[in-house]
């Protein structure tokens, strides 16, 4: 109770009602409450931990590489081998155009960094952005929300933004010359797993080409194995421009990476000098911990996993009641329910089985499953046989 109360007192919370769960440590898909008493981990972060808490060979890594420096001067200044090592791995994972990497420490500054590559690339255009994204919290970020009394206490936001529905191919009608680019979730994570249509991501693509608008890709929730690709727009046949990725590329490590073309990365190193710079982006130790989580998840064929996670999910999450439905890509789900009420009872019902779960920001009856990607398949159809149990109960 005293270090509740300290933290209470000491730590500014983001929302009236925080958890307050005490973990005493993490170890694989596991976190450990301050009695030692075990939880099993179906957010992973918020999709930070893909590759399960504490790997011995990403730890190791951490350590190796705190003895040899951990920071020396700001981002892009000095060679270091790390971020070398992440660019090689993450550049084996693309497509040939994708082969420059700036990194940042989370995933709203890629986002601010993309907004300000548009805006070299045509200047005054426009950025398109899709209804019920989220793409982060700074203040350009927030200009990208489509949730307009979130954003009213923060007005003015910067100008030029225009939203569309997502998956709307009548929508795209107002992508035109003046816009300099497109930002969109290829799965809208926060709107509760929601994946585009092929033909709407082939007519977007065709539009944006047209008028020579950039199609930047946020797949900071979706990248590195979640939905069982390195990134979800590789599940199509589409190709972006920029993609963005962070969370659980530093496996649990804050960092993050603007990915494009040399030319387009360009940009922010001239016209002016040091368009956009960061401190601690790419941090060493970070890398060393991206490097070594990546190699270990293809070790462990932990993308192929993510199939193998969504096809327990499908076969377990089945109601002839048409008042629930699952959508999933991947480790990757969203049980919708039929009432906000229910999903809390839900939560604190797992809770007390010891099972971790989450909702969403802008799917208010919606059950978050994201686990670890290491998480062992029988387990993992265990907790989703409670997980069932529990949403039963909750209609009696």
């Amino acid at each position: 109770m005293y270090l509740r109360r300290r933290f209470l007192e000491s730590i500014a919370q983001t929302s009236e009602i925080p958890f307050l769960f005490q973990p005493s440590k993490a170890e694989g898909v596991y976190l450990y409450d301050e009695q030692g008493k075990a939880y099993l981990d179906l957010v992973s972060g918020f999709s930070v931990t893909n590759l399960g808490h504490c790997n011995e060979e990403v730890t190791k890594a951490i350590t190796q590489q705190a003895r040899q420096y951990m920071h020396t001067t700001v981002y892009g200044e000095h060679l270091q081998a790390p971020q070398l090592e992440l660019s090689q791995l993450l550049k084996a994972e693309l497509p040939g155009s994708l082969s420059t990497f700036f990194f940042l420490n989370s995933g709203s500054e890629t986002i601010d960094a993309a907004i300000k590559m548009a805006r070299k690339y045509k200047p005054k255009g426009d950025i398109v952005v899709c209804k019920n994204a989220y793409h982060g919290s700074t203040m350009a970020a927030e200009s990208l929300r489509s949730d307009t009394e979130h954003q009213a206490a923060f007005m003015p936001l910067i100008p030029g933004i225009r939203k569309i529905e997502f998956n709307s191919l009548e929508d795209l009608n107002g992508i035109d010359d003046q816009c300099a680019m497109v930002i969109l979730e290829v799965v809208q994570a926060e709107a509760g797993v929601r994946v585009a249509e092929s033909q709407w991501l082939f007519e977007l693509q065709k539009v944006c080409r047209r008028n020579n608008v950039l199609i930047a890709v946020d797949e900071i929730q979706t990248g590195i194995g979640r939905t069982g690709k390195c990134f979800s727009f590789q599940h199509f046949d589409f190709m972006p421009d920029i993609v963005l990725c962070g969370k659980a590329l530093g496996m649990g490590l804050p960092l993050s990476a603007v990915i494009a073309s040399s030319e387009l990365l360009s940009l922010l190193s001239h016209s002016p000098v040091l368009s956009y710079i960061s401190t601690f982006g790419g941090n060493p130790v970070c890398c060393a911990a991206a490097v070594a989580g990546l190699k270990k998840m293809r070790n462990l064929n932990l993308f192929e996993q993510a199939v193998k996670i969504e096809e327990i999910m499908r076969s377990i999450f089945v109601w002839k009641d048409s008042r629930y439905s699952l959508r999933c890509i991947g480790a990757f789900g969203c049980i919708e329910l039929s009432a906000q009420a229910q999903l809390v009872k839900i939560l604190r019902d797992l809770f007390h089985h010891q099972i971790l779960v989450e909702g969403f920001l802008f799917c208010s009856t919606g059950l978050r499953i994201a686990p670890p990607l290491s998480i062992d398949l029988k387990e993992f159809e265990k907790a989703c046989i409670t997980i069932k149990q529990c949403i039963d109960l909750s209609l009696q």
